[in-house]
């Protein structure tokens, strides 16, 4: 297992150079443009739920491993409320007619966000070795961390421009998150069983193929969120979010 983690954070440190940590990080950008695609992510924040709640978690099982997963699933899948709550903060909660709101979320625009959420319950809900299913949970885990590093950036920028509070886009999620994550990564007693997992070659080879397809997820999602922000413009979303959305 050490060498699948270590692999992972080879993955992780190459998925945070994509051209969309770079745009949310640069400080010349006005914040709220750099946070223009926030609508995209809908289909994922509310698939994230489900994905926890309903195909990660298993109170049934009573493997120790299932049981640290449980654990993260009863956090991770509670992150749906902040999503909606900033968008809320970040007045791009409009009156929408609820069609309209589904053909945004299931148009052209939105299509990578769609197949990153429906990958990543396919590999979970079908995935019987359970050390495996941990190999996709500590995958999708990196890509979080990158992802809230450069998000809770934004959202400190954008507290100090508005006093307002945010949530999702916000150092508290980002510090959630890296909690999380040091159960796969970091010295403690349930990291260093981990790395002491010994997979088979059979196990390995699956396992090294199933981060490659996480991060291949992401990164075409980073893209396809990086697209609609070069092709719209957040004052877009406030005054004429049908016109936004849908143009």
């Amino acid at each position: 297992m050490h060498d699948v983690l270590e692999y992972i954070k080879y993955q992780e440190k190459q998925f945070s150079q994509l051209p969309f940590f770079q745009f949310l990080t640069n400080s010349s950008i006005d914040p709220h443009q750099r946070l223009v695609w926030f609508p995209c992510i809908a289909h994922f924040a509310m698939s994230f739920k489900d994905l926890n709640n309903d195909i990660l978690k298993d109170e049934l099982n009573d493997h120790p491993l299932q049981k640290i997963i449980n654990q993260q699933s009863l956090e991770d899948g509670s992150h749906w409320k902040w999503y909606l709550k900033d968008l809320e903060t970040l007045d791009i909660d409009q009156v929408m007619r609820f069609s309209d709101f589904l053909k945004f979320i299931w148009s052209e625009k939105t299509i990578k966000t769609r197949r990153l959420s429906n990958n990543l319950v396919a590999m979970c809900r079908y995935e019987a070795d359970i050390l495996l299913k941990i190999v996709i949970i500590a995958a999708i885990e990196a890509t979080g961390s990158t992802a809230q590093r450069a998000m809770a950036q934004v959202g400190e920028e954008l507290r100090a421009i508005t006093n307002k509070k945010y949530f999702y886009v916000s150092p508290h999620h980002l510090n959630v998150e890296n909690v999380h994550f040091q159960w796969a990564m970091e010295d403690n007693e349930t990291a260093n069983c981990l790395f002491n997992i010994e997979l088979n070659a059979e196990q390995k080879a699956r396992a090294l193929v199933l981060v490659d397809y996480v991060f291949d997820s992401f990164t075409e999602c980073m893209d396809g969120l990086m697209q609609f922000a070069n092709q719209h413009k957040f004052k877009e979303l406030v005054a004429k979010p049908k016109y936004a959305l849908h143009r």
